[in-house]
């Protein structure tokens, strides 16, 4: 199956024991895929230039990890988490500060035909350091995930769906449908095309970010580490006021797709 294995996992069994390393097909996918069944560190800092009816500018650093489970080493289906932290965080008015904690974890069935899906449930925590860089609310909610991936394609969808509980008090609910799709083509030596636009559509407000985006791509070998990188650029659809009218991403993915070998070759009886 080479679907969210090349994006979720590569089957529901795959993730627990991988005797053989992963083709650079599957390593372009894996880091590719919203969420992954091998283990990465990932750095990514998004720029805007522009905010539509406002002035400043603003530039986000985020740090995420994604984080595989074997089946039943948890649950008795595989799972991939996936744990973001914005680190820095700037907004027009000279405002910095860290954003709000978002964890996701993603229980993986397979439906058969070459799909893989996957729900579970997603978190925000409130540990922004300052008003405007994050909600001030604790939020839990629904995902889910789906991807299909044939030869040098990739393509799927990241649902989520985070709603207020509790929290700062004078500051507003939140019920906001957050929408990933992704789409990535593999060119030769490592190199790939990809689309992977971060929607946002606020059920109380009416407000929404749609933006397209697309980018360029590759995964390396340095020395004994993989790391993929890429460049995109995007641009806002919708138009609401004190949103990112365009904007520029780079990112940098350390992967390591034998971490779980070392674990089950440690726990393996001699």
């Amino acid at each position: 199956v080479g679907t969210l294995c090349s994006a979720l996992c590569c089957g529901s069994s795959a993730i627990a024991a991988e005797k053989s390393p992963p083709s650079p097909s599957d390593l372009v996918k894996q880091a590719n895929a919203p969420i992954s069944s091998i283990l990465q560190f990932r750095l990514q800092d998004a720029y805007v230039p522009k905010f539509i009816g406002g002035s400043g500018q603003g530039n986000t650093v985020t740090a995420a990890l994604t984080m595989p489970f074997p089946e039943y080493r948890a649950l008795p289906a595989p799972q991939l988490s996936l744990l973001t932290m914005p680190l820095a965080v700037t907004l027009p008015g000279d405002v910095t500060g860290i954003g709000d904690l978002h964890f996701l974890d993603i229980a993986v069935l397979d439906v058969g035909h070459d799909v893989l899906f996957g729900v579970g449930p997603t978190f925000v925590f409130p540990t922004a350091t300052e008003r405007a860089t994050g909600q001030g609310k604790w939020q839990a909610g629904p995902a889910a995930a789906i991807a299909y991936g044939p030869r040098r394609w990739l393509l799927g969808v990241l649902a989520q769906n985070p709603i207020s509980f509790g929290g700062d008090p004078t500051r507003p609910k939140v019920n906001t449908l957050l929408l990933q799709p992704f789409l990535t083509y593999q060119l030769d030596g490592g190199w790939f095309l990809r689309s992977q636009p971060q929607m946002a559509f606020d059920w109380k407000t009416g407000q929404q970010i749609v933006p397209v985006d697309v980018g360029i791509g590759r995964v390396v070998a340095l020395g004994r580490q993989q790391v993929s990188f890429f460049v995109a650029g995007y641009w806002n659809l919708s138009r609401d006021k004190l949103e990112p009218s365009y904007g520029f991403t780079v990112g940098v993915s350390l992967l390591y797709p034998a971490f779980w070998d070392r674990w089950n070759t440690k726990s393996d009886p001699e």
